[in-house]
């Protein structure tokens, strides 16, 4: 026993030290894990997927389809599929959010169509709102309608007037007049 200990002590060093060289994983999955993508902003309204295949193409789907995936629909018609993520599960629970003006800051991953949505704003009346689900208890926000993480009290929808500052970028940390509910 002690001599298989003895030879495979070397060789458990060996591999140890070739992870902690790599990162701690083998070769190939360190650049698995290094998945490019683009960040962009995409204006348009979340919808069914299948809803909108079918009103645009003709295209039927089955029928336990017709809430399986949603998608934001450019002013142009392309659809893009959204990952359903801590971000884009939103726009599966939360039926307000479907069918609105917003813009979504987005990741786009080589090779995917999928969208994983970033940060959501509502665009109302030529003004932009940065949307999330706000405990008035805890003063946290979240990302999809449900009871809080903190108190399980109840959350609510809200949205902050994103302001322009002197040179012209973005400061979202403004109340919004309307906070909805």
């Amino acid at each position: 026993m002690r001599r298989l200990f003895l030879v495979c002590l070397p060789l458990v060093a060996a591999v140890g030290l070739a992870m902690g060289v790599m990162g701690g994983k083998p070769s190939g999955a360190a650049e698995q894990d290094k998945a490019t993508y683009t960040t962009e902003s995409l204006r348009g309204r979340v919808v069914w997927m299948a809803e909108a295949l079918k009103d645009r193409f003709g295209i039927q789907t089955d029928d336990d389809a017709a809430e399986a995936l949603v998608a934001l629909q450019t002013p142009a018609g392309r659809l893009h599929p959204i990952v359903k993520d801590q971000r884009g599960r939103c726009f599966y629970t939360d039926e307000r959010l479907r069918g609105i003006d917003i813009e979504l800051l987005v990741r786009r991953y080589a090779d995917s169509p999928m969208l994983q949505v970033v940060r959501i704003y509502t665009l109302k009346s030529g003004d932009k709102y940065e949307l999330d689900y706000w405990c008035d208890i805890c003063s946290i926000p979240m990302y999809e309608l449900k009871p809080c993480e903190c108190c399980q009290g109840p959350t609510r929808l809200r949205e902050r007037l994103v302001k322009k500052d002197q040179t012209g970028k973005t400061e979202s940390r403004a109340k919004s007049p309307i906070e909805t509910r």
